[in-house]
């Protein structure tokens, strides 16, 4: 009997983790907008500490293939409660995907530079793929706690 109870007991805390994992996954556009984060903190070290150039050239890639997915990460109606994401997208559509399609350009640059191998060429390309980030994110993401 004690077995049982043991095992039924696994079984419902083993159920419980998987509907709490459920719960708590993040949605693909959080998850496409995490890994942009991890892109350009990557991005950030290797310019700080002064390279090399070559290794932006992975990570600016992953964010100008992330940003042009980025539409597709805002069907109309996809807006959640405790989502970051402003009503203000939809309201201004065209504006929000011309500031992604802005990203996505500055970080094929980004790339492009990388090649170059000069690294204060990198770090100012970098700048501008920032300052793409920041435009959306003042016009569209609304600042949680």
């Amino acid at each position: 009997m004690r077995m049982k109870l043991l095992v039924g007991a696994a079984v419902l805390a083993v159920a419980l983790g998987s509907a709490i994992t459920q719960v708590a996954a993040d949605t693909p556009r959080q998850e496409a907008m995490k890994e942009m984060g991890k892109n350009m903190k990557t991005i950030k070290e290797i310019v700080s500490a002064g390279g090399p150039a070559a290794d932006v050239a992975g990570p600016a890639q992953k964010i100008a293939e992330i940003a042009a997915k980025i539409p597709g990460l805002f069907p109309q109606g996809s807006d959640m409660p405790d989502d970051e994401a402003k009503t203000d997208i939809w309201q201004n559509w065209d504006d929000f995907t011309t500031k992604a399609k802005a990203l996505q350009d500055e970080a094929a640059m980004l790339a492009s530079a990388a090649g170059g191998g000069d690294i204060a060429t990198v770090g100012a390309q970098f700048e501008k793929v920032g300052g793409s980030c920041g435009s959306c994110h003042k016009a569209y993401r609304e600042q949680k706690n």
